[in-house]
């Protein structure tokens, strides 16, 4: 995440939140975003096979990224405060990541057209997101 200009807002159980185009704007934040997916699954690719001989496990990953206006800053009251995102463009990239098989990257059309065609993308088709009365038009970007 950071390699790319990224920050890692919190992890959440074995979930890692990342934000792009903030605090600080970036115009190619979905490119940037697809590219950290891709450099995690290739990386887990490699280091996979060390982890299964010497530990006999595998990690996998499932990967949704969605792009969109959020509110971003000091979320919280006097006693707890913490540095987020908050909106639906960042429950629709959690509910991604919940429906996107291990080993997939899932985007949402507002990250394919951010992206442009800096990436291959497959269409997926359309699905409907628990909490968001509206369905999300898929796509997964091979890696």
């Amino acid at each position: 995440v950071f390699k790319h200009g990224g920050t890692v807002d919190k992890f959440i159980g074995d979930c890692v939140m990342a934000l792009f185009g903030a605090p600080a704007p970036q115009a190619d934040h979905a490119a940037r975003a697809i590219r950290v997916a891709q450099d995690m699954l290739r990386f887990l690719e490699s280091a996979n096979a060390g982890w299964k001989d010497e530990y006999g496990v595998e990690i996998q990953l499932a990967i949704g990224i969605n792009t969109g206006d959020a509110v971003v800053g000091n979320v919280g009251s006097e006693k707890r405060m913490e540095y987020t995102a908050i909106g639906d463009v960042v429950n629709v990239a959690a509910r991604l990541e919940s429906i996107a098989r291990p080993q997939q990257i899932l985007i949402s059309r507002a990250t394919a057209d951010a992206a442009g065609d800096a990436f291959e993308r497959l269409p997926v088709g359309e699905r409907e997101v628990p909490g968001r009365a509206e369905r999300v038009e898929l796509f997964e970007v091979p890696w």
